[in-house]
């Protein structure tokens, strides 16, 4: 017999069912609303750091400790650092001494404004003659100038000086022993560091 304005047995159990469903729905929404509205914190803050990833330092850069490249101006100037001694002036020789600094005033080449010249404190200039080098009184001769002309290499390491004649330009300034003269090079690396010199401002 059917009784009426009474619910159908069942029908309060699937009430509950879609109450709680329509509930769930609701929260799912209002996540995603107010996620969207203030951002994921997690996502604002990046992803956790991976401990097995390496970590990038940032580089440090320091102040260059590297001699100053060759410019106008008083210098001493040393064979490697100074480990072969300094370009000094032996009676009317350059030599190289460990025992003693001479200070040498570098200015604007006599024969060449883009190259240098080197003068010591008694008025003379560093020349190739006979292809050893020398410090002789100024000449106004061409010749002269142009013996006392050097132009640095392009190829030389940071904080090195290696110096080509300007009129014999396969020739550079070369230490044998002592003694220092200019040398055709011959691409071996003693060489190179038998020409190649640092300087110290004075």
């Amino acid at each position: 017999m059917t009784m009426y304005g009474q619910a159908p047995r069942g029908t309060h159990a699937a009430v509950k069912v879609l109450v709680g469903v329509a509930v769930v729905v609701v929260l799912a929404a209002v996540v995603v609303v107010w996620r969207s509205a203030t951002g994921d914190a997690e996502s604002a803050a990046g992803p956790a750091a991976d401990p097995a990833s390496p970590v990038a330092v940032p580089s440090v850069t320091e102040a260059s400790s590297a001699p100053a490249e060759l410019a106008t101006g008083s210098w001493l100037i040393s064979l490697g650092g100074g480990s072969g001694g300094y370009l000094t002036v032996d009676g009317d020789f350059a030599a190289l001494s460990s025992g003693r600094r001479t200070v040498l005033t570098v200015v604007k080449g006599l024969a060449d404004t883009s190259c240098f010249s080197i003068r010591a404190s008694n008025g003379k200039y560093l020349r190739h003659y006979d292809y050893r080098l020398r410090f002789d009184k100024p000449d106004d001769a061409d010749l002269y100038r142009k013996d006392a002309t050097f132009c640095p290499l392009d190829d030389a390491p940071a904080g090195i000086v290696r110096l080509r004649s300007v009129n014999y330009p396969d020739y550079v300034i070369h230490s044998r022993g002592n003694g220092l003269y200019i040398d055709k090079r011959d691409g071996s690396d003693g060489f190179d560091a038998e020409s190649s010199f640092a300087l110290e401002g004075a």
